[in-house]
C-alpha cells in the first residue's frame, strides 16, 4: 500500500509547489491541488487558509527579521512588523536573517550516543535484521526508550499497542519541530543523517508499516533537502522509499492528531480521542508517531544493546537528551546530556552566563514555564519540572539574565500561544488571548481560574499547556505584573 491511494495527501505537496513557484498561493493554484487531490474546493481552501507558511496576498520584498525570543533578547526588534518572522530554528547564533538556513556543525557543542559522527555503516539495522521483529521490539522495551518528543511514553509500549491492532499500519515521523527555540531534529537531519536513516530503517524492520511518512517543518528547506538526498544515497538500508510531506506552519502542527489531519489533506487541527493514533490514526490505520531524536535513538539501542543504553540516563528514563541551548549563555548550541542531569549541569557546561548572573531559565517554551535560579538543582526528566509549568518537554532552554527578561519573555510566550491557536476548542481559543491581555496589563483578578479553565478544558496540548509560562512567571515573580 502507498500514499498513491490516497490521493487528498497531494494536498500539501501540491500547494507547496505553487507557492514556490508565484510566491504566493493563487486562486487558480488552490483549484489545481484540490483536482489533483480529489477533494472539494471548499475543503482545500480551508486547509490553505489555515496554514501561516502560505501567503494569499503578494508582500513587497523586505529584510525579514527573526522575531524568536532568543533573537529578541539579542537585540532583534520585539515588536511585530512586516518584516518579522516567526523564530528561524538558528538560536544558537541570534540574531539571524528571517528565512531559513543550514544547521552549522559548529552548533553542535556536546556530543554524544546520538551526536557523535555519524555512522560510517549499518551495524545497529543488520542487528535488527538479525534477531527478526519480535526480538528487535523486545530490545526496544528492554531498553526503556522514550519518546523524545516531549510527552516521553515508551516506545515499545507504543509499537506494541499499535502491532496488537494486527491491521496494517502506518509510520509516521514528526520532524515538525514548530516550538520555538528547539533546533534538535535539524540538527541531526543535517548533520547525522545517516543515525536517523538506520533508526527510520530498523522501525520500519520491526513494524512493517504500510505507509511511512516523514513530516518536516515546512520552513525548514535546508533539513528537507539533506533528509531528500539521504534517503536518496541510502535507499539501501530502507525497505521502502518513505514519503516526505512539508508542513504548511503553526506550532499546534507538532500535536500529533493535527499532524495526521494535515496528511490527509484536512484542516489542521487536532482530533477527539479516543481512539488514540495507535488504535485509529493516519487513514484509520493504527498508527505509530514517533519524532527525529526518538528515532535516531534506536540506531544507538540496536548498535551498543539494552544494558549499554541504560547505562546512561536514570532507570525510569535512561540514555541521553538533546538540548537546544540559548539566551544569555556564552555557547548557545544543541547539547547532548545525559537524562537526569541538573539545570545548573546545563549552565556549567554552557560556560555559564554571557555576562553578569543568570536569573531564570524558559524550560520547554510556551508549553513549559519559567524557573529562577534558586530551583536550577532540578532535573531534567520527563513530566513537570515545576508545579507551575516548566517542563523538560522538548528539549528548548532560554535563559535569562534579569527581570526585563523574565517579563519579556512572559508576555511572548502568552502572546505566542493565543496566536497560534487552532481556533477549534473554546478554552484556547477565547481563553488564551484574554490571559495575555490580562497579564500584560496587570489585570489579574481571575486571572489563576481562567488559566485553570485554559488547562483543564482545552481540546489538545497546546491549549492545557498555556497556561505554564504565565503562571510560572506570577509564581516566581509577581511584582513584574503588577
Amino acid at each position: 500500500m502507498a500514499l498513491l491511494s490516497f490521493p487528498a495527501s497531494n494536498l500539501l505537496p501540491a500547494l507547496h509547489q505553487a507557492f514556490a513557484r508565484d510566491g504566493v498561493l493563487l486562486h487558480a493554484a488552490v483549484v489545481e491541488a484540490a483536482r489533483q487531490s480529489g477533494i472539494p474546493l471548499a475543503r482545500a481552501w480551508e486547509v490553505a487558509a489555515a496554514c501561516p507558511d502560505f501567503q494569499l496576498n503578494p508582500i513587497p520584498p523586505a529584510d525579514r527579521v527573526c522575531a524568536g525570543l532568543s533573537c529578541i533578547l539579542a537585540g532583534a526588534p520585539a515588536d511585530p512588523s512586516p518584516a518579522s518572522t516567526g523564530c528561524q530554528a538558528r538560536c544558537y547564533d541570534s540574531p539571524v536573517a528571517g528565512h531559513d538556513g543550514p544547521f552549522h556543525e559548529f552548533a553542535i557543542r556536546e556530543q554524544g550516543q546520538v551526536l557523535f559522527p555519524d555512522v560510517p555503516d549499518w551495524e545497529g539495522l543488520e542487528r535488527a535484521r538479525a534477531l527478526g521483529p519480535e526480538s528487535a521490539l523486545a530490545l526496544v522495551d528492554d531498553s526503556g526508550l522514550r519518546g523524545r518528543g516531549g510527552a516521553y511514553f515508551p516506545v515499545g509500549r507504543k509499537w506494541t499497542s499499535a502491532l496488537a491492532q494486527r491491521r496494517p499500519l502506518a509510520l509516521v515521523v514528526n520532524a515538525e519541530e514548530g516550538e520555538p527555540g528547539v533546533f534538535k531534529d535539524r540538527g541531526i537531519l543535517e548533520r547525522r543523517p545517516r543515525r536517523f536513516i538506520e533508526g527510520l530503517a530498523i522501525a520500519m524492520n520491526v513494524l512493517a508499516p504500510s505507509v511511512t511518512v516523514v513530516f518536516v517543518n515546512g520552513a525548514a528547506e535546508c533539513a528537507r533537502t539533506e533528509l531528500a538526498a539521504a534517503l536518496d544515497a541510502f535507499r539501501v538500508a530502507l525497505p521502502s522509499q518513505p514519503l516526505v510531506i512539508a508542513g504548511g506552519g503553526g506550532y499546534v502542527l507538532g500535536e500529533e492528531t493535527t499532524l495526521l489531519n494535515a496528511i490527509e489533506g484536512r484542516k489542521p487541527v487536532p482530533r477527539l480521542r479516543p481512539p488514540y493514533p495507535v488504535e485509529s490514526g493516519l487513514w484509520g490505520m493504527p498508527t505509530v508517531v514517533n519524532n527525529v531524536e526518538t528515532i535516531a535513538n534506536l540506531s544507538v539501542v540496536f548498535r551498543e544493546g539494552a544494558t549499554a543504553f541504560r547505562a546512561i540516563g536514570t532507570a525510569d528514563a535512561p540514555g541521553t537528551k538533546l538540548l537546544s541551548v540559548s539566551g544569555r549563555v556564552q555557547r548557545p548550541g544543541l547539547y547532548e546530556v545525559p537524562m537526569g542531569v541538573t539545570l545548573a549541569d546545563v549552565l556549567q557546561v554552557a560556560h555559564g552566563p554571557a555576562s553578569g548572573n543568570v536569573a531564570a531559565v524558559l524550560a520547554g517554551g510556551p508549553s513549559g514555564g519559567f524557573l529562577p535560579i534558586s530551583e536550577f538543582g532540578v532535573r531534567l526528566l520527563p513530566g513537570l519540572l515545576h508545579a507551575t509549568g516548566a517542563v523538560t518537554g522538548s528539549g528548548g532552554l532560554v535563559f535569562l539574565d534579569s527581570a526585563s527578561d523574565i517579563r519579556q519573555a512572559a508576555l511572548a510566550m502568552a502572546a505566542f500561544n493565543a496566536a497560534e491557536s487552532c481556533g477549534k476548542c473554546t478554552p484556547c481559543r477565547e481563553g488564551t488571548p484574554r490571559a495575555c491581555d490580562m497579564l500584560a496589563t496587570g489585570q489579574l483578578a481571575g486571572l489563576n481560574e481562567l488559566l485553570d479553565v485554559i488547562g483543564a478544558a482545552s481540546l489538545c496540548g497546546l491549549g492545557q499547556m498555556a497556561p505554564g509560562p504565565i503562571r510560572s512567571a506570577l509564581h516566581f515573580w509577581p511584582e513584574l505584573f503588577r
